[in-house]
């Protein structure tokens, strides 16, 4: 039988699309978005930004087929859509273009659309809405100033949907918790978050305010885009964050004047009131039915004055009486009373009192198990949990049900900002955090104690997996965590949750850091390190170090210390601040012999063994790790990178059968330690050294098959080392179409700001000599001498060595023998301060270019 289940047509735009699905909703019966909630596991805002009449993208195939099936469709009905769905984004996605100039990851330009739908049920407002169209379409911001619930994001994202089409380069969204119970962003943090959105990638933001502020301002100069910075602290807070462009504007909410941007930016003032009777009560009528409010008119304009006349209240408010569709307002106006909010509402200049008994009421209506965890969100140090934290939080196994997230989403007490990720507004959070002191110190203690043993149990278990290491497996010896971890089921499962919780394992780690227990701030930093550093995450990376080391300094524990010293190190590496690294590796290498802890010194004597190497200080790196390999307790302690260090600088000596032999020790240990990571540097010292013997064809297979280790393990650090050898491999062997692949490869690592694992860096020599082998020496010359300015700067005098050398014979290719002869007389002098082999062959160029010349 032939079904009339509406279908969609064939070439409808996306308003088109989002009206068709609408009308399957109408067909369906015009179910209420939470019964269709009920129906397709997805939230009710999500739905309703679905069927949004103002929506300019196309909404998620997940969503349309949920909702297709959830209104009566078959099969047949669901491969129609899917297919309609199919075409149109086809269609979307060949209009999009490119930006050929962008100098950021791919080059496509990032067109962030970031606003939130707008409120269903927008009224009032009038005369802020026409000061808003009054403002001057040159003015560089706008700010929408009040107090706290007044309605200013509210008006702010309304403005912004009504205004966007003057913005076709994109919106961009950020709530700053400027005056929220979470921890307020930084403008560091706040910019960090703005570069990712406008396609910066995390490990290309550069970690100093200023540089992060030029790098943002440099990519809207010559665009079009509308910024909204939410809740604001103050004008130094804000600031940096001000886009530069003639054709950008900024919407700033804030509860401070902000005169300074008034009068040094000529940034327009708005100072939003609380609404009038008229349209507290047309607020009610929309929320509640005309009918139902009418019906009792008087008593609605109670309720509006005892809500203050404050929007965010009379909401949570009318939310309460709309779940109870047989409670009078007269009823809830009496449960009002119960709470003496009429008292607390006449308090002058303290709204969060009226917001507060609103919260009492909804909180009040809850079940016990559900109010509960309403309190115990309110510990969360972090921006959101996920079902699995509150399953943490309640003491329960971590795949159980919790109903009672639910609960608290049909409450309006928590929303779902993205799949499985909830959050509550900042007044709601400081709510949370009030009611949760009302529980028993050791009540809170102990749910600290399960969320924070989760986070480091879990970030452990996911680090373990990304990258393995025997010496990091000493976790926390001294701190005993209770539960279990996450269960990852590999690589790409670890590195998506490690991403997605970051924010609130750093933010626990700043907690404990100031509020305790301190050991998990040092541990989580530890834990931590090594997945930012190899994902070049320096914003991170220093937060988490710097509040590891400032626990364990408050404390004066020894071990902790220790930890935080090597975190920092790893830290100012990426930072290329090799002296401050070397200094800190010092520092650890001090604090784990007075915590009695030989092992960990080996490993940080170890990485300043490595770090030398980065510095150019072969001999001293070479006596240092001669000493580990001595100490005869080595053997019980090293995975194999101990070996594979000496073995580098017995390379770089030209002492190439002891490297050999080093290596093969250093990989022998790794495998019977079952450490792929370690086994895979082993691998591509082993083929570097061949390629130092001019014998690529030994060297190209253990690079082959490091790089299958280094991909299943998903180390960008020790792919980085792998692929500068294939790309020298390719290179002295005269491929050199495979050889561009190779380049284009480490080319995006280096954009990344990966760094090398090794000390002995050859990404930028292996670039330049391709080139050199191809007979380009233009671009030789093009990428070697800003590759040579940066080495040199960050104090790299090995590889900048090796670039002069290659730079010098891209002169003499050119014609050039004045510059050929400056390059390798620098080289030469460097060369013989460390007895390097490397002088032997830039004293036969020098004497082969002055016999050329006579």
């Amino acid at each position: 039988m032939e079904t009339d289940f509406p279908l969609p047509g064939n070439a409808m735009d996306v308003a088109g699309f989002v009206a068709a699905l609408h009308n399957v909703k109408v067909w369906a019966g015009n179910p209420s978005l939470e019964e269709l909630r009920r129906r397709t596991g997805v939230a009710s805002s999500t739905l309703s930004d679905a069927f949004s009449s103002r929506r300019r993208r196309i909404p998620s195939l997940d969503i349309v087929r949920a909702v297709i099936r959830a209104c009566g469709g078959g099969p047949p009905d669901v491969v129609a859509w899917e297919r309609a769905w199919r075409a149109l984004a086809e269609r979307i996605d060949a209009g999009k273009t490119t930006d050929p100039t962008s100098g950021i990851g791919t080059g496509k330009v990032a067109v962030p659309r970031q606003l939130p739908p707008d409120v269903a049920g927008f009224t009032g407002r009038r005369q802020s809405m026409e000061a808003l169209r009054a403002t001057h379409p040159r003015t560089p911001a706008t700010i929408i100033a009040g107090t706290a619930g007044v309605g200013k994001t509210t008006l702010a994202v309304h403005w912004a949907h009504h205004i966007a089409d003057r913005y076709p380069d994109g919106q961009l969204y950020l709530d700053l918790r400027g005056h929220s119970s979470d921890q307020t962003i930084s403008p560091v943090e706040a910019l960090s978050l703005l570069l990712q959105s406008l396609g910066v990638p995390a490990e290309k933001v550069p970690a100093e305010l200023s540089l992060q502020t030029g790098l943002y301002r440099s990519l809207l100069a010559d665009r079009r885009v509308l910024v909204i910075l939410d809740n604001v602290v103050d004008t130094a807070h804000v600031r940096p964050l001000l886009p530069g462009g003639a054709g950008c504007h900024a919407l700033i909410t804030s509860r401070n004047a902000l005169t300074g941007l008034v009068v040094r930016e000529s940034a327009a003032r708005i100072t939003l009131e609380t609404l009038d009777a008229a349209e507290s009560v047309e607020l009610l009528i929309r929320q509640l039915g005309r009918a139902r409010v009418e019906a009792e008119p008087g008593t609605a304009i109670e309720l509006a004055t005892l809500c203050a006349h404050l929007p965010l209240a009379l909401r949570i408010v009318a939310a309460n009486l709309a779940a109870r569709p047989r409670q009078s307002i007269a009823g809830a106006v009496q449960d009002l009373h119960k709470t003496d909010l009429l008292g607390r509402l006449q308090v002058i200049g303290d709204p969060e009192i009226a917001v507060t008994a609103a919260f009492d009421v909804s909180y009040r209506a809850l079940p016990g198990e559900t109010q509960r965890l309403f309190r115990l969100i309110g510990l969360v140090p972090g921006p959101e949990i996920s079902r699995e934290t509150a399953a943490v939080l309640l003491d329960r196994d971590l795949d159980d049900p919790v109903p009672e997230l639910d609960e608290l989403l049909a409450a309006h007490l928590i929303a779902e900002a993205t799949p499985n990720r909830f959050r509550s507004h900042d007044l709601l959070a400081l709510y949370a955090r009030r009611q949760a002191g009302a529980e028993p110190d050791d009540v809170r203690e102990k749910a600290l104690d399960r969320l924070f043993s989760w986070y480091l149990l879990s970030s452990e278990a996911a680090v373990e997996i990304l990258i393995p290491a025997a010496w990091w497996q000493q976790k926390h010896a001294d701190l005993v965590c209770i539960g279990e971890a996450h269960r990852f089921s590999g690589p790409p499962e670890a590195q998506a949750w490690l991403r997605t919780e970051l924010a609130n394992l750093t933010a626990a780690a700043s907690h404990a850091a100031q509020h305790g227990p301190a050991p998990f701030a040092w541990y989580l930093a530890h834990t931590l390190a090594g997945f930012l550093y190899s994902r070049g995450d320096t914003v991170a990376l220093l937060s988490v170090a710097r509040a590891g080391l400032r626990a364990a300094e408050s404390v004066d524990n020894a071990f902790g210390r220790a930890n935080g010293h090597m975190t920092m190190s790893l830290a100012n590496t990426q930072l290329r601040d090799l002296r401050a690294a070397a200094k800190d590796l010092a520092a650890a290498r001090e604090q784990y012999r007075r915590a009695d802890d030989p092992r960990s010194a080996l490993a940080a004597s170890n990485n300043l063994g490595d770090l030398l190497v980065r510095l150019g200080e072969i001999d001293w790196a070479e006596q240092l790790l001669e000493k580990i390999i001595a100490d005869p307790r080595v053997q019980q302690w090293v995975g194999g990178n101990e070996y594979s260090n000496l073995a580098m600088t017995r390379r770089i000596r030209g002492d190439y059968t002891d490297a050999q032999r080093l290596e093969k020790i250093g990989q022998q240990l790794a495998i019977r330690d079952g450490n792929l990571r370690l086994a895979a540097p082993a691998k591509v010292g082993l083929a570097m050294t061949h390629l130092e013997l001019g014998e690529p064809a030994a060297a190209e297979p253990l690079l082959r098959s490091a790089y299958a280790t280094v991909r299943e393990t998903s180390s960008d650090i020790d792919l980085y080392d792998t692929v500068a050898g294939l790309l020298l491999v390719c290179a002295r062997t005269g491929r050199h179409d495979e050889a561009a692949d190779w380049a284009a490869d480490l080319e995006a690592l280096l954009e990344r700001g990966i760094c090398s694992y090794s000390g002995d860096d050859w990404a930028h020599t292996a670039l330049v000599e391709a080139h050199l082998a191809a007979g380009r020496p233009e671009e030789a010359l093009a990428i070697g001498e800003p590759a040579l300015t940066e080495n040199e700067r960050a104090g790299y005098r090995l590889p900048a060595m090796r670039l002069r050398i290659r730079l010098g014979r891209a002169q003499v290719k050119l014609g050039n023998s004045t510059a050929a002869r400056a390059f390798w007389d620098e080289a030469l002098g460097y060369a013989k301060e460390q007895n390097l082999p490397d002088g032997i062959r830039i004293e036969s160029e020098l004497s082969a270019l002055t016999a050329g010349s006579g």
